[in-house]
């Protein structure tokens, strides 16, 4: 009886830890290592959506997060977790992370299967594009920043403008008129990250070259194009711009002596700022968003110059029945519904395709109709190429501008960091 009782228990021990930890109570448990918590501007609208998500799964599925506050901590985190074969059953993450290498070594699960399902339709035109192996999607691009001029319209009546340049050929009349009037059109920066100067550089890159510019590198003659574009437009930015940063460039945009602005949405709240109004007018009120203007002979009419803030990718699942309860749990985070209210409270932007909240900034309502109008985008320069190229950005900018080397001479730097890297 002794052994007979023994055996028993041998064999519900054996069972049990054969049987997935869930099964006990058909509850699939979902894993969610999340840096949307705390004062992350995502995080109340975010942990609202997985209580809801939660409550109408009760007993079925429940998400649990594993919160992460720390960026860098979190990133490094996840690294070890993925490359050690414990992959979150989802994971955020950005374009730090080797996405393609990732998806290429079968940590992911596949989601093409459930985008073509229709599920993909709620994406942006050509969003998977840059990050699709063998043609299959295993990170979907979610949290976006599109790059798109900004300017000023009652500095463009006092030049004499009444509408953005449609064209480079008549955007550089533009700078001509401004700079006749002692106005700067744009402005630049060699100093820092280069950053403003790296994303026109981008927006030249993409109305020259087109979608597939990235295809084979730097080889393209598009980069030495816009790098002759890139130095001409320092000709009509401020004095001191070859060593001024970010802090210059913005100062200048807010004392109203520069007709042009370009950076990411996440400065839009500033032109609604009280503190930054002129006789208490916002400079919101003087602004409107642009199109990229379309390069003569260039390939880019309709792109779009963008960044993936953030992607979502799910663990590969050997259980059917957890697979789709992880998938069930993305779409329901992705549904346009839900993305317009996550942009209302936070202010950030999505590849998913949303009608803006009417309660939306008009500025913010513009650019997610830019974002959502666009025939396709491309990564700006920083985000296309390794970790070196943004390293190297702001010498190779400052050595064009002055002169020490020239436009194929720019991007043969460029492509000596990424060599030096490798």
């Amino acid at each position: 009886m002794k052994k007979l009782l023994s055996l028993s228990l041998v064999l519900i021990m054996i069972i049990a830890l054969a049987v997935p930890a869930y099964a006990a109570n058909d509850e699939i448990i979902i894993n969610f290592p999340s840096v949307w918590v705390g004062t992350d501007s995502k995080a109340p609208y975010m942990e609202q959506l997985i209580e809801a998500f939660n409550a109408e799964n009760a007993g079925s599925i429940k998400v649990v997060v594993e919160e992460q506050t720390d960026y860098q901590a979190a990133r490094d985190k996840l690294r070890t977790t993925i490359t050690t074969g414990e992959t979150p059953d989802l994971c955020i993450m950005d374009t730090t992370y080797d996405i393609k290498g990732y998806s290429e070594a079968g940590k992911f699960m596949d989601l093409t299967p459930y985008l073509d399902e229709g599920w993909g339709d709620d994406f942006a035109e050509g969003a998977f594009d840059a990050w699709s192996v063998d043609g299959k999607v295993y990170a979907l691009p979610f949290e976006s920043a599109i790059f798109t001029p900004i300017y000023n319209t009652k500095i463009f009546a006092e030049i004499g403008w009444d509408h953005f340049p449609a064209t480079y050929d008549e955007f550089f009349q533009f700078c001509e008129d401004a700079k006749a009037k002692g106005i700067n059109a744009v402005g630049q920066m060699a100093g820092e990250n280069a950053w403003t100067s790296m994303l026109w550089y981008s927006l030249i890159v993409e109305a020259i070259g087109g979608k597939d510019v990235y295809a084979n590198g730097l080889e393209d003659p598009a980069f030495v194009q816009a790098a002759d574009v890139l130095k001409a437009m320092y000709d009509y930015t401020f004095d001191g711009a070859i060593s001024a940063g970010a802090g210059d460039v913005n100062g200048h945009w807010l004392a109203r002596d520069t007709a042009i602005y370009l950076n990411g949405p996440w400065w839009v709240a500033n032109l609604y700022k009280e503190d930054n109004a002129v006789d208490g007018v916002l400079l919101a009120d003087d602004c409107e968003v642009a199109l990229n203007p379309v390069y003569e002979g260039g390939k880019g009419e309709g792109g779009l110059v963008t960044t993936v803030q953030a992607f979502l990718a799910a663990a590969k699942q050997d259980d059917p029945a957890k697979e789709e309860a992880v998938v069930k749990f993305i779409k329901y985070i992705t549904d346009p519904q839900h993305v317009s209210e996550l942009a209302l409270s936070s202010g950030a932007m999505f590849f998913v395709k949303y009608d803006p909240s009417p309660e939306t900034n008009l500025i913010s309502q513009k650019l997610t109709e830019v974002a959502n109008n666009a025939d396709f985008s491309i990564l700006h320069v920083n985000g296309a190429f390794p970790t070196a190229v943004s390293t190297e950005f702001p010498a190779a900018v400052s050595a064009l501008v002055l002169g020490e080397v020239d436009a194929q001479g720019f991007v043969d730097q460029l492509q000596l960091a990424i060599d030096m890297a490798a």
